[in-house]
């Protein structure tokens, strides 16, 4: 299926921040797009268009995109510190924890105290918006600003560093050299954006010919996507089982698996791997854009498959 140029135009010209970094978030939002119903196609923008974004809000992806979802697919990075949603963008599962109830790495959604993010995680803070989006007694408004967190929060939750952390705030601790660019990176940094920017500079590649590849490829499973179980904790955990199986293990020289109470800190961490000289190479990336492909795809039509199901 063809993307909208133009629309992929806005996206290359975005910077990177969080979650997927602009591209990726635009990208899950995009394929989406092109998998919903009628019904709820005419929902998801009406409702796009008659509560738009606050103008006066400073947006990280410049200039934003046109289409409307892909715009609203960045919104909540945005949003976050001034709604006090900070800690909605993750849900830090320990390495080496392979059965738990997710709810002991998680505090149930309440409200902001003394100016602090309010309580919750990525499971609760997406399905707190997602029950809000399918309730047709709330106002337009109401479900025009849940509609832009399930759109971020499906991209956050299958980014596999947004569900896993070895004491190392979601690999953000984790210090590394990306493509041996003398400027230190994180882990989470290099699966966020840097990882799939190097591999669209490499092939002469834009997001839009990235996106409408993606589409391409996995037609045929994404149709099982589009038309599966949803069920949150069960995706989180298979993005925790990829940190593990690739994120972390596929690291030169491995990283060995932290105790999964509270350790020395951010800044000991980073000195720590600093010292190991760990690089993002040619290597890795070869064994990780498989899956961070796979990743954005299924992200889109499971995306697609929730406001479908919403509307």
């Amino acid at each position: 299926m063809k993307l909208l140029p133009a629309v992929f135009l806005a996206v290359a010209a975005c910077g990177n921040a969080f979650g997927w970094g602009c591209e990726g978030h635009q990208m899950v939002a995009l394929i989406a797009a092109q998998h919903l119903t009628p019904e709820a196609r005419a929902a998801v923008y009406r409702l796009l268009k008659e509560h738009p974004i606050d103008a006066a809000l400073s947006r990280f992806c410049q200039p934003s995109a046109t289409e409307p979802m892909a715009d609203a697919a960045t919104w909540a990075d945005d949003s976050k510190r001034q709604e006090k949603t900070g800690t909605w963008h993750y849900l830090d599962i320990p390495r080496g924890v392979e059965h738990a109830g997710l709810m002991k790495y998680c505090a149930p959604i309440g409200d902001s105290k003394d100016g602090k993010d309010r309580p919750g995680c990525l499971l609760t803070g997406l399905q707190y918006e997602f029950d809000i989006l399918k309730d047709r007694t709330r106002s337009s408004a109401e479900r025009a600003l849940a509609l832009r967190y399930v759109i971020h929060f499906i991209g956050d939750l299958h980014q596999p560093l947004h569900t896993t952390t070895n004491d190392d705030q979601g690999g953000n601790c984790t210090s590394l050299t990306l493509f041996e660019d003398p400027k230190r990176a994180n882990l989470h940094g290099a699966w966020d954006y840097g990882i799939i920017a190097h591999f669209l500079k490499q092939n002469n590649q834009t997001p839009q010919q990235m996106a409408e590849q993606l589409d391409r490829r996995y037609q045929s499973q994404g149709q099982k996507w589009l038309h599966g179980r949803i069920d949150f904790a069960e995706w989180i955990w298979e993005g925790h089982r990829i940190a593990e199986k690739v994120t972390y293990d596929k690291l030169r020289p491995k990283l060995s698996v932290a105790p999964a109470e509270n350790g020395p800190g951010c800044a000991a961490e980073r000195e720590k791997t600093t010292a190991l000289k760990i690089d993002i190479d040619a290597r890795y990336a070869a064994q990780a854009m498989p899956v961070i492909d796979r990743q954005l795809a299924k992200a889109g039509y499971r995306l697609a498959d929730v406001l479908n199901s919403a509307f």
